[in-house]
């Protein structure tokens, strides 16, 4: 007699087998490909992380660029105005890409999100590529500008909604040494390249980078958003190597969970009431308050413009070559980082960062302090810049550029983090669109000795604020984290839910692990 067997999940019932005979062929046809259930989900990183290089391109692109610009002829009326503005104009893309690609997260899905992205990147390199005037220099630098500003958004919201919750910070540092690793390809190639070619190579990246995320899965969470409840199931299947005739149990129950979180989350409503309470307006203030010291220490201002550093440091040493050697240790630095930010904790590797960062720009003002008085002096020093640049960027990269975002995911509420990670990322990028575009008029007016003292005296003060204000997040869940810090001291209680505790986060939970 054939007995039959079900597999009951809510209201559905579907027979999977009407004997052994059946069993075995069913089972034949429709089984995963993959061997380990993190394998499609190591894939889809990887896939993921095309974009994460293209970033890194566009980051590190006018470090080698900007002096072959200067040394090319190709702009005879090139002043140092239009310098800062070739360096700073991705920021302003930035500010202008990432809220667009918030709405366009929730209207058109992830997946589509970060086949947009590409489209600016590959215009924008194209028009850098193309170049005959100081104008499209511009127009390439800002819709790069908006392409990564899309990317940095979108690419961590997807990456932390398809990743198990044992795997999700790995897959986010995979995404930060990738970066790394996009800068140091344009320091290396550049020394080769003039800007024009390094352009048309960083170009390609784009291309293929689209067209590997057309055959991704959509993000299960997103298609629940839309009531989409078999496809969600079906990505879902094929992210976690189950067969999607016969998905497995932690399949269905991972669907249940999130349908629950996308049910809580709807209930809470931001309003004007909550913002200012102290448990919202505390944690949001400290994360604000990180992302002013991540762009006053001057670490994106040295990254934009190590090159020229070293050309104008006179100390004799090729300046492509001292601008790699930044690049290796900062890569380097990243992936020291990622292996121990949850054995050290955030905070001591926050302060550390930040008191090397400082001393290292201490050093290199008194480099040009003694250039400027003893020329026989320097001479004999002139390794200065390069061990000072190594030691600051590799303290920044390794430190301040990666935590920064991993503390903003931890610390703020879940009920407003769509809201506030999106002011403070905006707030970010306008304070680095500051900083970069003003750093040559700055340098200008109070000599280099002084600008980069003056940076060193905000690092100083930022390691004032992460002892005093930041709290320690290693090891706590996201409500403990709240519960012990914020909570403790307004009178709110909350009830730790069973989402929230096992690691099934909101949606944007995780949007902050991406360094600029």
């Amino acid at each position: 007699m054939v007995q039959k067997t079900y597999s009951v999940h809510k209201n559905s019932v579907e027979i999977l087998a009407e004997g052994p005979d059946v069993i075995q062929s069913k089972v034949s046809r429709s089984a995963p490909r993959w061997k380990s259930p993190r394998t499609p989900q190591y894939v889809t990183s990887a896939t993921v992380t095309v974009g994460a290089f293209s970033l890194g391109n566009v980051l590190g692109w006018s470090s080698p660029a900007l002096v072959s610009i200067e040394k090319s002829g190709h702009f005879p009326n090139l002043v140092t105005k239009d310098i800062s503005w070739i360096g700073s104009l991705i920021t302003i893309g930035a500010v202008a890409g990432a809220p667009l690609a918030g709405y366009c997260i929730e209207k058109v899905g992830r997946k589509n999100t970060l086949l947009i992205s590409a489209l600016p990147l590959v215009l924008g390199w194209l028009s850098l590529a193309m170049a005959t005037q100081i104008s499209m220099l511009y127009i390439g630098r800002f819709l790069t500008g908006v392409g990564i500003g899309a990317l940095s958004l979108v690419a961590p919201v997807y990456l932390s909604e398809i990743s198990q919750p044992e795997i999700r910070g790995c897959l986010g540092a995979i995404f930060q040494v990738v970066v790394k690793f996009g800068i140091l390809f344009t320091y290396v190639t550049g020394c080769m390249l003039p800007y024009n070619y390094l352009a048309g190579v960083c170009g390609v990246v784009p291309i293929f980078f689209a067209i590997f995320v057309a055959y991704l899965p959509e993000s299960p969470r997103y298609l629940l958003t839309q009531s989409q409840t078999q496809n969600a199931t079906d990505a879902l299947c094929w992210l976690r190597a189950s067969d999607k005739k016969c998905p497995s149990k932690e399949v269905l129950q991972e669907i249940d969970e999130i349908q629950e979180a996308i049910s809580r989350k709807a209930q809470q409503k931001l309003n004007y009431k909550e913002l200012m309470s102290p448990s919202t307006l505390k944690p949001l203030m400290i994360v604000l308050g990180l992302m002013f010291f991540n762009q006053f220490c001057g670490g994106n201002a040295f990254g934009f413009y190590a090159v020229m550093i070293f050309e104008h440091s006179g100390a004799g040493l090729d300046s492509h070559l001292s601008g790699v050697t930044v690049g290796v240790f900062q890569t380097i630095a990243t992936i020291i980082a990622s292996l121990y930010v949850d054995r050290a904790g955030r905070r001591i590797l926050l302060i550390l960062s930040f008191v090397v960062m400082s001393l290292s720009l201490v050093i290199l003002g008194a480099f040009f302090h003694l250039k400027s008085i003893d020329a026989i002096f320097h001479e004999a020093v002139n390794w200065i810049p390069l061990v000072s640049l190594v030691l600051f960027n590799a303290a920044y990269c390794g430190g301040v550029a990666s935590l920064v975002w991993t503390v903003m995911s931890e610390v703020l509420p879940s009920n407003i983090i769509g809201f506030a990670s999106g002011l403070t990322t905006t707030f970010n990028w306008s304070l680095a669109f500051l900083i970069t575009r003003f750093f040559h008029d700055l340098n200008g007016a109070l000599g280099p000795q002084n600008t980069f003292w003056l940076f060193a005296i905000f690092c100083a003060f930022g390691v004032v604020f992460i002892y005093w204000f930041v709290p320690e997040t290693k090891g706590k869940s996201l409500d403990k984290i709240q519960q012990e810090h914020f909570e403790s001291n307004s009178g709110v209680t909350t009830t730790p839910s069973p989402a929230t505790s096992s690691g099934t986060l909101s949606t944007t939970s995780s949007t902050a692990d991406l360094v600029i």
